[in-house]
């Protein structure tokens, strides 16, 4: 008899440990763009699925699981023209609601040696988003957060509530800042992490403080099904770090709020008119897109029920 109750105690607390309850609903390893739509500002962009990102040096992303262990999407914009550009990508025919995350690894690239020697680098944002429309080409639908790889912004950590796109201010950041200087994000990306030798820079620069460049970070991106989205990084082995949480009811602050409901976005872009000399080292990669939801309590209380079915049954 006590084993029994053991069971059914612990069969109770599983039914009630919707975390654990959550299950993958979309995946993609980026090896082919067949599934994937494109929004673009201009065509001075570049997605190349299926890129082999090990030719650049850059070690297997944190959650590739079998297949083409270093095979993802090269991002690539504001190749040749000097001008404000950027694109979306996005799964074909998908669609999201209720509780559910968006979890992809991303490494973003940059020329080392002319970001110390340029303050101002080429200053190229990666990210992504929920509750995406399937035609803004820029950050104009959802909930979303994107950010510099080299720190050359003053804005490096960017959320925003769209439509139309409105530009979370800095206290509605976790950190209160959104400069990656602030010890809140270089406390956690240190800096200093040296570009893959494969990739023959010559000098001694590294990764920025405060971003996250020349290494892989994770983005999450979840909602509870409510209109709370909580944005997070995190780099291999260390715990979530939060970027923001937004609240896409509220009105408040300014923004005509958000929805969480629809497709996701991930989103690659150039805001400044500098192009890069280097520019085989300036890009982004995105790998090992997934989608979790969580159950809705009805229905995992109709499995916790069933359960505890069976366990009758055997007895």
């Amino acid at each position: 008899m006590r084993k029994f109750g053991f069971g059914l105690a612990a069969l109770t607390a599983a039914a009630v440990a919707t975390p654990a309850m959550s299950a993958i609903v979309f995946s993609d390893n980026m090896d082919s763009g067949a599934g994937w739509g494109v929004n673009a500002i201009t065509a001075d962009n570049a997605a190349t699925f299926g890129y082999d990102y090990s030719a650049d040096g850059i070690p297997e992303a944190p959650h590739s699981v079998g297949g083409a262990a270093t095979s993802g999407v090269k991002l690539e914009s504001n190749i040749t023209a000097g001008a404000l550009d950027g694109f979306t990508l996005y799964p074909i025919g998908q669609s999201f609601s209720g509780a559910y995350t968006l979890q992809f690894d991303a490494w973003m690239n940059f020329d080392a040696d002319e970001r110390v020697g340029d303050a101002n680098g080429t200053t190229e944002f990666l990210g992504g988003g929920i509750g995406y429309n399937n035609t803004s080409a820029d950050i104009g639908s959802g909930a979303q957060a994107i950010a510099t790889g080299e720190g050359g912004s003053g804005s490096d950590y960017r959320v925003f509530k769209s439509p139309p796109a409105f530009f979370v201010p800095a206290t509605g950041m976790t950190a209160g800042d959104r400069n990656g200087a602030n010890a809140y994000y270089s406390d956690y990306l240190p800096g200093g992490v040296l570009p893959p030798v494969e990739q023959g820079q010559t000098g001694l620069f590294g990764s920025v403080a405060g971003s996250p460049g020349l290494q892989w970070i994770t983005w999450l991106i979840s909602t509870d099904g409510s209109g709370i989205v909580n944005i997070d990084i995190r780099k291999p082995g260390s715990p979530n770090l939060r970027i923001a949480t937004l609240d896409c009811n509220d009105t408040s602050d300014g923004s005509s709020g958000c929805t969480t409901d629809g497709n996701i976005s991930l989103f690659y872009a150039d805001f400044f008119s500098s192009v890069s000399p280097r520019a085989d080292l300036t890009f982004g990669v995105i790998d090992n897109v997934i989608v979790t939801n969580v159950p809705e309590p009805a229905s995992l209380a109709l499995l916790g029920l069933g359960g505890l079915a069976m366990i009758r049954r055997k007895r």
